[in-house]
């Protein structure tokens, strides 16, 4: 409860991610801090330790800024380092990702069998290997909190059930959430309970939601406004149904090197590149994987989206999500369209794609085609190779 470290807090991971952040919702941890350029890399160990660090900072200080960490974080980084079947990882991935393969990259710990970016069982360091099975399951653990008066609070939003005991007398409810979030706005709560029960429950509206509706059994409840969590406290009755209407709109946000990212609800998207994979073998670290990227990736927004971006990015209607999905892309269930001009001058260097540089208004200033041409945008979390950073042209 000591203000002073909660302020300390606040203001280390708010400089970790200004200085260092990407726009997957984590920091360059190549080993090392290694700055905000869209090109560094970030390890696997990094996402899983510090969504559980943030899983108990959301119950000490019940900051609605960590919960928003958090989600942005797991819907975006986390199922990007594995592979469907979860038996190989990346070591470190990379924001602008456009190949996955040997060799030493611009990380702070190269090793000699450049082995750090691949998809494999046990390339890199195999603490990983320990920890990506940690991610999902902590994260489901923490979807719900104690509240305050014997309640329950819901802070961050996945299908799941929840039984627990409320209100003075210790009452024994089923609380069912269902919701194809964070692709989609609605997140519906079926309350079973053993007659009428009273205590109070809460739930999280994000920052980037403006008018958020609250339904109960099918009738307008209360309306909410963004970055706040709200306490509906009252007598439930069993077979209530409590839907949280919240509107994602798109919007882009401004990082490393004057890149911007397109991003609706909790979700950034990158650009949906074609992937070819390559199995190989190392003697020391086993099979591992190489991803290409099919497909021209060098594109900039052209200035216009990022001025009026609800006008030209286009998003699809949610595909449903079933008990199959996994984060590729065959299994994205939204998508948004857009145009891009490609950049000539935009290669790899060094099997990475370093940012185009750009003037003080965050506008580059090369050659640029005429050529509008149709893109199409994903989830960062359904990607292995992708444009997620993009730099802006006229």
């Amino acid at each position: 409860g000591d203000t002073a470290y909660l302020q300390d807090l606040r203001t280390g991971f708010s400089d970790l991610m200004h200085l260092h952040g990407l726009p997957m919702g984590i920091f360059s941890a190549d080993e090392d801090l290694h700055g905000n350029a869209p090109t560094q890399g970030t390890e696997l160990c990094a996402i899983v330790e510090s969504m559980f660090s943030l899983e108990e900072i959301i119950g000490i200080t019940g900051d609605p800024y960590y919960m928003e960490a958090l989600e942005r974080m797991t819907f975006n980084a986390l199922p990007a380092q594995t592979t469907d079947d979860y038996n190989n990882k990346q070591y470190f991935q990379i924001a602008n990702q456009v190949n996955i393969k040997r060799g030493v990259f611009n990380f702070s710990l190269p090793f000699d069998r450049e082995m750090n970016n691949v998809l494999g069982m046990r390339s890199g360091y195999t603490c990983c290997l320990a920890n990506m099975h940690q991610g999902w399951t902590k994260f489901a653990s923490h979807l719900w909190y104690a509240a305050a008066g014997n309640g329950l609070a819901a802070l961050t939003y996945s299908p799941n059930e929840v039984r627990a005991k409320v209100g003075k007398n210790n009452t024994p409810v089923t609380i069912k959430e269902e919701t194809n979030y964070p692709f989609e706005e609605q997140v519906r709560f079926y309350l079973h309970t053993p007659g009428a029960v009273a205590f109070p429950l809460q739930l999280r509206i994000p920052s980037w939601c403006a008018g958020a509706e609250i339904m109960l059994n099918g009738k307008k409840l209360q309306s909410a406004a963004a970055g706040q969590v709200i306490t509906i406290d009252r007598t439930w009755n069993n077979n209530d149904q409590l839907t949280l209407q919240l509107p994602m709109q798109v919007r882009t946000s401004n990082w490393g090197r004057n890149s911007r990212v397109v991003e609706r609800g909790p979700l950034v998207y990158a650009l949906k590149l074609g992937e070819r994979w390559e199995k190989g073998h190392d003697e020391a670290e086993g099979d591992y994987y190489s991803v290409y990227a099919e497909g021209d990736w060098n594109y900039g927004l052209p200035q216009k989206i990022i001025q009026a971006p609800e006008q030209y990015l286009h998003v699809s209607k949610p595909k449903p999500v079933t008990d199959g999905f996994v984060w590729n892309l065959a299994h994205a269930p939204v998508a948004i369209t857009t145009t891009g001009k490609k950049i000539p001058a935009w290669k790899l260097v060094d099997d990475v794609a370093p940012q185009p540089v750009t003037d003080r208004n965050g506008v580059y200033k090369g050659t640029v085609n005429d050529k509008e041409e149709v893109i199409t945008l994903v989830p960062y979390g359904c990607t292995k190779v992708r444009i997620v950073a993009f730099p802006v042209v006229k």
